[in-house]
């Protein structure tokens, strides 16, 4: 970020700096928000109230995936949400937008735009439904310049000296619209500071002199605790999806995976591979017949243990990342130049600094013989050279500060250069690019306490440099070997479109995000992947819907990128395949109970031959087959509800798992009455086996119901624990 403006301006209040802003600026304010965790909520809330208390002042945020705390929808949801309202978000400050904009109540003269929304979170509502922008993650500091943003207002963490700060867990767009500023000749936007000493601090291109914000609030009112989303439990189909999207992943290669339950049953599934490798091989070849290997053309499933490792190029930074990191399987490490990159990859060098370091970077071109300057700077950034030598006009001196021979063709010349840097590790490896970070609290716990080796292996950076190989390509497909890009979606037809943003009716569940980047980026990449993963159905209603469409009216990816598509039920690679073949593909990897329908749609429509068939062995294709796989004491005891932890007690993680039951099997009437006759027999019995469900229910204050509506809901809670909960898995993993 190239902004260079005087000393800031401090303040210890938000209304202070609003009246300074106001002054500086007018009263038309273009305020850019970073997405998710970042944002600068009491800047935001005081300039809020201002905006709203007068009519005059013009005020539009620009932002993507507005946190806010959960809310109960029913009397069951409530009684879980509340204590953890206490706990989890008791001191954190509520976005006042958030709240004016789901009641529809935003004044006339205060806009919210969004390119991001918390899914699912603002169906139906109107004013967010209207304002949502349609944009690829990486256009948004195009769109936001285009707008006139002239404010950018995040929370940041401060350094030990006070003298820089880091723009911790959303570097993302601020980074590229300040430089895009630059490049387009225009002023840059005002750049607000909120300084929150519990975020971690993140050095790399996070970090930036003091003297790049106009504006700093700064002091105890700002220190609070981070927004914490708690981890979603994982279910068996869950896993089936991360045993064969694991299978898929190389040894050597890249990995980009996002949050929630997928990725957080990815992130474990990987981690299987590396530390129980005898039980991921079994459990892999039990899904994968041998029959549907042939879906998967040239992707042999990849079963040994990572030995070169694996590198995170990822947009989001999830929560497994650090559980891979201590598990030894994210540990390649790229560097922050194409030549060096590119020797690194084809082993003609390794990362321990010696002589055939230099004389391979000179054969190479990367480094002159003699040296020069600017070779000196190179090498010596690196580590590769003693960083005491220093140049005089056209000379190069010794650290003694004598004139030292700089041809690289004699063997004592090259080992004066190294100097004490001989035989040591290359210096500016990096195993992790995120563009923001976003997650539960032990997540930051985590973060906050990296030694300052380790948190120098990470570099939170520009989303375009994550996201789009436009800048420094050549040094992206150099770093992101057999690069493998996670991502899930809502629904695919059997062409290989991909839905993962909205409904039928164009309400917006979320937003684009970078799923289409990576998708596209998997496309250039020589051996570059794109996953797309989902379950093969969903409940709707009490009724089973097939997620394997033959058609819907709009797309998120089009069909012409199709690359992987994963279900619990396998692996289908439709890169360069006819449509005859990618249908063929998509049906064998499709819930048999709706393979005959999509089939004879297939065939009315001509892209089917009449007498097809689908091949016997991917008839099968039922929850049964999957539950058979796992119904094994040893493999279930592998495979936790939260594989990754969580901030939840333990009853709240157990009613956790239980309320997503029962919001499935709710419908039709019928199975919840089945849930409340066994419930009821259990609320009557608290002994024994009974114990922890009623432990359960006290934690939901059911442990006294005055009322006959709040003692079914209690019988149909301990329905759904006696029903969801399987002794056999463990509740959480290490």
């Amino acid at each position: 970020m190239t902004l260079i403006t005087d000393s800031p301006r401090s303040f210890d209040r938000a209304e202070q700096c609003v009246d300074a802003l106001l002054e500086m600026v007018g009263k038309r304010i273009v305020l850019g928000l970073p997405l998710g965790l970042g944002k600068a909520n009491h800047f935001v809330n005081a300039l809020y109230a201002r905006a709203a208390a007068d009519p005059s002042i013009s005020l539009t945020i620009f932002t993507g995936l507005t946190l806010e705390r959960p809310e109960g929808h029913s009397e069951i949801a409530r009684r879980f949400v509340l204590p953890l309202l206490d706990r989890l978000y008791s001191q954190g400050r509520d976005l006042s937008y958030a709240s004016a904009r789901r009641k529809g109540l935003l004044p006339a003269n205060i806009e919210v735009y969004e390119f991001f929304m918390q899914p699912g979170a603002f169906l139906e509502n109107s004013e967010a439904q209207r304002n949502y922008v349609c944009s690829n993650y990486t256009h948004v500091p195009r769109d936001l310049l285009d707008l006139g943003v002239n404010v950018i207002a995040q929370m940041v963490a401060p350094s030990a000296g006070g003298d820089k700060y880091s723009l911790s867990c959303n570097p993302d767009l601020t980074i590229p619209v300040m430089d895009m500023a630059v490049a387009r000749g225009v002023p840059p936007p005002v750049l607000v500071g909120e300084v929150n000493p519990q975020l971690p601090y993140m050095g790399g291109d996070a970090e930036i002199p003091a003297s790049s914000f106009t504006f700093l609030l700064d002091g105890e009112a700002f220190d609070e605790p981070l927004f914490a989303v708690p981890t979603q439990p994982v279910d068996l189909t869950h896993y089936a999806l991360a045993f064969h999207i694991a299978s898929l992943v190389v040894d050597g290669g890249t990995l980009q995976v996002g949050i929630g339950a997928l990725g957080d049953a990815v992130c474990h599934v990987l981690r299987l591979r590396q530390t129980n490798n005898r039980q991921y091989r079994s459990i892999v070849r039990d899904l994968t017949s041998d029959d549907s290997l042939q879906l998967r053309q040239n992707l042999q499933p990849e079963l040994g243990p990572f030995a070169k490792g694996l590198y995170g190029a990822s947009e989001m930074v999830p929560p497994g990342f650090l559980h891979l990191r201590r598990a030894g399987v994210m540990k390649r490490e790229v560097y922050p130049d194409a030549a060096l990159q590119r020797l690194l990859d084809a082993g003609e060098i390794s990362t321990t600094v010696n002589e055939e370091m230099l004389l391979a970077l000179k054969e190479a071109g990367r480094i002159h013989c003699p040296l020069t300057p600017a070779d000196t700077v190179f090498l010596q950034a690196l580590g590769i050279i003693d960083s005491n030598y220093s140049w005089r006009g056209h000379k190069l001196l010794s650290p003694q500060g004598e004139e030292e021979e700089c041809d690289l063709h004699s063997e004592h010349g090259r080992r004066r250069l190294l100097g004490s840097c001989l035989n040591k590790k290359l210096r500016g490896g990096t195993w992790l690019h995120g563009g923001f970070f976003l997650g539960p609290e032990f997540m930051y716990r985590e973060l906050r306490r990296l030694t300052d080796e380790e948190r120098a292996g990470i570099c939170m950076t520009a989303i375009d440099f994550i996201n789009d190989l436009q800048r420094d390509r050549d040094l992206k497909v150099a770093q992101r070997q057999k690069a493998r890009f996670i991502n899930s979606a809502m629904m695919v037809t059997v062409t290989g479109a991909v839905i993962s943003d909205g409904l039928a009716d164009n309400q917006v569940v979320s937003g684009v995000g970078g799923q289409y980047n990576f998708v596209a980026q998997a496309q250039e990449l020589p051996g570059g992947r794109s996953i797309i993963a989902l379950p093969s159905t969903w409940q709707d209603g009490g009724q089973c819907r097939s997620n394997i469409l033959w058609e819907y009216p709009h797309c998120t990816v089009p069909r012409h990128l199709r690359d992987i598509v994963v279900t619990e039920y396998g692996v289908a690679d439709l890169r360069g395949k006819s449509d005859r073949d990618v249908i063929a593909a998509m049906l064998c990897i499709c819930d048999s109970r709706f393979q005959e329908a999509l089939m004879e749609k297939a065939k009315s429509a001509g892209k089917l031959e009449k007498d097809y068939a689908i091949p016997l062995q991917f008839t099968s294709n039922t929850p049964d087959r999957i539950a058979a796989v796992f119904n094994d004491e040893t493999r279930l005891r592998l495979l936790p509800y939260f594989p990754l932890g969580s901030d939840f007690t333990d009853e709240e993680a157990l009613l956790a798992v239980a309320l997503e039951h029962l919001q499935k099997v709710s419908k039709p009437r019928w199975k919840a009455l089945l849930l409340i006759f066994a419930g009821r027999r259990i609320c009557k019995d608290s002994s024994g086996e009974n114990a922890w469900i009623h432990r359960c229910l006290e934690r939901m204050g059911y442990d006294y119901a005055d009322t006959y509506e709040h003692r079914l809901e209690a019988y149909a809670v301990a329905g759904a624990l006696h029903d969801a909960i399987d002794p056999r898995r463990p509740l959480r993993g290490d």
